[in-house]
């Protein structure tokens, strides 16, 4: 029978495509010498018959690293020797200076491994990316090197990291994991005896690397939803040339022209960051990877993490009172089939440990705010909810730290004031654009407010629950100025914020607004609805007899 296990393994090996090596000894022609050496045409022709693409860099001075640091940025899975011997620069002045650095350093172990490894892991476009760094080495004492490189990070201020319970030769987070293993150069396995005994299951040949990387890889992302991400953006990249087909350059001059009619030419770019989109979703709804999370992978997954036993959750409102129930796969597929009525289904599908009955109160109280603790601890439920919901609401999770947002239906902003009052702008979109200099233009605000308990709309990318503020007296006008026909916002050097200038912005009128996220259109469309529906109730004084009564 397929486990889950194997299914992601095969979904990762499908999306893993290009690896990349970074070792001072390859090429070498003089065949192996110790075991620090590295065949590259042996590791190539190995991960070609994997159908991989496998590069293989061999720097020779300090300045290729800049280089060789970009091209990992672009690398599913970065591998790299951890005696790297490199030749100062050019310069008299340059060598000069550098063995001035250097003299106190005769060991240069590890020094531009941690330099291409922090230049990694510090590049914010690169902050939260998942990445499988391995480093791979005829040193001994694996242990150390990957205490050496979480010290490293530590001491560049790169959090997160730390070395592993379960592995002392690896570092992780909570989206990276960075392996120290031997190499075996002979191809017969015999390496492995040069290393601590402890040790020789750290030793990899050549062959075993595809295998390993996919393993890793694969335990480092094999669930339901990151499947079905690695799933699409393979098929998209398989759809590449087909892509790159369909927005032919041929249609230049229809997209000039179609600018031309525009009255904001900017609509005119948007018009193709839809047009892109709408056909990246139609090539997974075609390879019919809307129904991927199907009963079949459901079922997987269940086996893989969910164990028959008895379940509990939590009764927080009348203190912390545990409620138990029976869990079983079968129990959970049940609850996953479609019903018109989905609580009877709830209510005929739980069961009390022991065959107590469970009240139709707590079951209510299972739906709503529980639920995901039938499939994951409860000390986790909380946390994951949140995630799912910022993936939910949020526009986009994902900024580059050049981007500047702009006033828009669903930006989200917090005054700079003391009490730092949040709002979203309500101003529809083509009220948003077009704001001609020297004439400021008005927008409309909602003034949220912060809750730690009970319903709220959305939560804020640092997981602050906001719950809109209905009153009409909360309402809010800004006067901002445009910037090429929009209100865009402006990067602070301090903290590496995004603020919002109104026009009144001075030395006396401090006020800013720090832009916070961007709910997607038509949630925040939703919004601007349901507050309309309550500018629309009417103070009527009547008898209560009647009133009562309806």
């Amino acid at each position: 029978m397929t486990t889950f296990n194997s299914l992601s393994a095969r979904i990762t090996n499908d999306f893993i495509q290009n690896i990349i090596f970074i070792d001072d000894k390859a090429y070498n022609q003089d065949g192996p010498k110790d075991q620090h050496e590295f065949d590259a045409q042996e590791v190539t022709r190995i991960f070609y018959k994997k159908g991989k693409i496998c590069a293989v860099y061999k720097p020779s001075v300090i300045s290729d690293l800049e280089y060789l640091s970009t091209i990992a940025l672009k690398s599913d899975v970065t591998i790299l020797d951890w005696q790297i011997v490199l030749d100062e620069e050019s310069t008299e002045n340059e060598v000069h200076q550098d063995n001035e650095e250097d003299a106190d350093e005769d060991d240069v172990r590890g020094i531009y491994t941690k330099k291409i490894i922090t230049n990694l892991l510090s590049d914010i476009n690169n902050k939260h990316c998942v990445k499988l760094i391995l480093i791979y080495t005829g040193e001994v004492d694996l242990p150390s090197i990957a205490s050496e490189i979480e010290k490293t990070l530590r001491d560049e201020n790169i959090t997160g990291f730390k070395v592993s319970e379960d592995d002392t030769c690896t570092v992780i987070s909570d989206n990276c994991k960075i392996m120290v293993i031997s190499k075996s150069n002979d191809g017969t396995g015999s390496g492995r005896n040069q290393h601590l005994p402890e040790l020789a299951h750290k030793s990899k040949r050549y062959d075993e690397l595809p295998d390993f990387i996919s393993l890793h890889f694969t335990e480092m992302t094999s669930g339901l939803l990151s499947n079905f991400a690695m799933e699409a953006l393979s098929e998209i990249r398989r759809n590449f040339h087909h892509i790159l087909t369909l927005f032919s350059k041929e249609l230049d001059a229809a997209y000039l022209a179609h600018q031309t009619l525009l009255p904001n030419a900017f609509d005119a770019n948007e018009l193709l960051v839809q047009l892109l989109s709408d056909t990246f979703s139609s090539i997974m709804r075609y390879k019919n990877l809307n129904h991927f999370i199907d009963d079949e992978n459901i079922e997987l997954w269940l086996h893989d993490n969910i164990k028959d036993g008895n379940g509990s959750f939590y009764n927080n409102d009348g203190g912390i009172d545990s409620v138990e129930y029976l869990r079983s796969i079968e129990m959970l597929l049940k609850l996953l089939k479609s019903s018109v009525d989905v609580k009877e289904k709830y209510y005929n599908s739980i069961e009390g440990v022991g065959g107590r009955q469970i009240s139709t109160k707590k079951i209510d109280l299972l739906m709503k705010r529980f639920a995901t603790t039938l499939f994951t601890e409860v000390e986790k439920s909380e946390e994951v909810n949140k995630k799912f919901a910022k993936l939910c609401y949020h526009r986009s999770t994902i900024f580059s730290p050049q981007y500047l947002p702009f006033l828009s239906l669903g930006t989200v902003v917090k005054s700079t004031l003391a009490e730092g009052r949040y709002y979203i702008c309500i101003q529809q979109r083509c009220d948003s654009v077009r704001i001609v200099d020297g004439s400021p233009r008005r927008f409309l605000f909602i003034s949220l407010d912060q809750v730690n308990d009970g319903g709220f709309n959305f939560l804020t990318p640092d997981g602050i629950k906001l719950k809109i503020d209905r009153s009409t007296y909360s309402l809010r006008t800004v006067k901002f100025s445009g910037d090429d026909g929009l209100a865009r916002a402006k990067n602070c050097e301090i903290g590496n914020k995004k603020y919002f200038e109104p026009t009144y912005y001075s030395a006396e009128h401090l006020e800013r607004f720090e832009f916070i996220v961007e709910l997607k259109e038509l949630y925040a469309q939703r919004i601007v609805e349901e507050y309309s529906s309550s500018l629309s109730r009417v103070g009527l004084d009547e008898p209560e007899w009647v009133r009562r009564l309806n």
